[in-house]
């Protein structure tokens, strides 16, 4: 079976740890690109901790780290740094989320310029390279506190941080654009560029509805849990067997068709109190209380039924295992396989991206320094830019068990 894929024959190194530069270099993986991933000695990416739900592999570095070539280098010896900068002057794309600061002191951006001018460089971090936060550590969670995200979710009494890690993920997004945009770019210049994304940048992004309303309108709408904070009816609304159904009104025909066939009250539409969305967000109790009256009686499958046939737009809340069944996911793909360093065979979620065809047995997860003398081997074939790779000082250069290449 083919996998070649519209990235294939470009070379990326990924100096990562945790999600959002992770995330970004397995798209690229995704797409075709040979992935080198950069790991320090006596543990790698520090997301191989996290757990051991995936038979006794952590499930973040299973899902962001599958197709990968693992190589262990010590970054702190110049050994190491001679190891990098000679993978670099072989790679189209550098992805790097290390600490503010620790890429410069490892390799300047303006030798490694100089070393390939054709390589993309593109920096992850959590507020940029400029400005009072700059040198500041920044994780999901920690990005999202200073953005407002968590202001802007759960409810005025009781914010949250969403389910998954907004940050990290929105910033390798836009990393994978930005990288793609620049290979493209590249292909009619000749020469790559630096990228620098801050997770801070984009979820202020993400952010510009409740900003927007807060600049020039004088308040950003509340916390609206599961509801909408400019919408209304928006939210779930429970059944009379005990289920919740997402219901979704977005504009006046929705509307319009919710009163008469799926609450059966067309008497509805003259209230002055509903007569627009405005309107009812401003009556936001009494709308939510109307709908959830006229919902509660019935059963869950005659309100799918109903709201089926007034196309009004809904959704189960499903939980987590009911997810693991759904019939959409069932129907494309959207399951395959990986294969553990143990060779155990694993089901994962599919990229959503337009992928090559997997391998038998799936994309495989690296052991940590998998691939240090094969990577090795290929650059001093490639370029002789490291004529003794043996000679290198075993704690720069190690296997995952520790020993040297030898």
């Amino acid at each position: 079976m083919s996998t070649r894929g519209d990235l294939t024959g470009v070379r990326v190194v990924a100096v990562e740890q945790a999600v959002a530069a992770p995330l970004c270099s397995r798209h690229l993986g995704d797409l075709g690109a040979d992935v080198i991933k950069v790991e320090r000695p006596g543990g790698g990416d520090f997301a191989r901790g996290y757990d051991e739900a995936v038979h006794g592999e952590a499930t973040h570095f299973v899902w962001l780290n599958r197709g990968k070539r693992s190589v262990v280098l010590d970054l702190k010896d110049e050994a190491g740094r001679q190891a990098l900068r000679g993978l670099l002057a072989q790679a189209d794309v550098l992805v790097c989320n290390l600490a503010p600061g620790a890429m410069e002191r490892i390799v300047p951006d303006a030798e490694l310029s100089a070393l390939n001018p054709r390589l993309i460089r593109c920096y992850l971090s959590g507020y940029g390279d400029t400005g009072p936060y700059a040198d500041r550590k920044a994780y999901d969670a920690l990005v999202q506190g200073e953005a407002g995200t968590i202001s802007a979710t759960g409810t005025p009494e009781a914010p949250a941080k969403p389910g998954v890690s907004l940050a990290d993920l929105a910033g390798g997004t836009y990393a994978l654009a930005a990288i793609l945009a620049a290979l493209y770019a590249r292909e009619q210049t000749g020469v790559g560029k630096r990228l620098d994304i801050a997770l801070f940048d984009v979820l202020l992004e993400w952010m510009s509805p409740l900003l927007l309303a807060e600049l020039h309108g004088g308040s950003a709408p509340p916390p609206a849990g599961l509801r909408h904070a400019s919408i209304a009816p928006y939210g779930p609304y429970r059944t009379a067997d005990g289920q919740d159904v997402l219901i979704a009104v977005q504009n006046e025909g929705q509307w319009q068709r919710l009163c008469r066939v799926v609450l059966d009250d067309p008497a509805l539409l003259d209230d002055p109190a509903f007569a627009s969305n405005t309107a009812r967000v401003s009556h936001r109790e009494l709308t939510e209380r109307t709908v959830q009256e006229r919902l509660g009686v019935l059963s869950t499958e005659e309100v799918i039924a109903r709201l089926a046939k007034a196309d009004v737009p809904y959704a189960r809340l499903n939980q987590i295992g009911e997810v693991l069944r759904h019939p959409q996911a069932q129907a494309t793909g959207r399951w395959s396989e990986a294969t553990l360093p143990s060779g155990r065979s694993v089901r994962v979620v599919t990229s959503p991206l337009h992928r090559v065809p997997e391998p038998p047995g799936g994309r495989r997860v690296p052991a940590l320094g998998e691939h240090t003398g094969e990577v090795l081997e290929e650059l001093t074939r490639a370029a002789g830019l490291i004529e003794n790779p043996a000679a290198l000082p075993a704690q720069s250069l190690s296997t995952s068990n520790g020993s040297a290449i030898r």
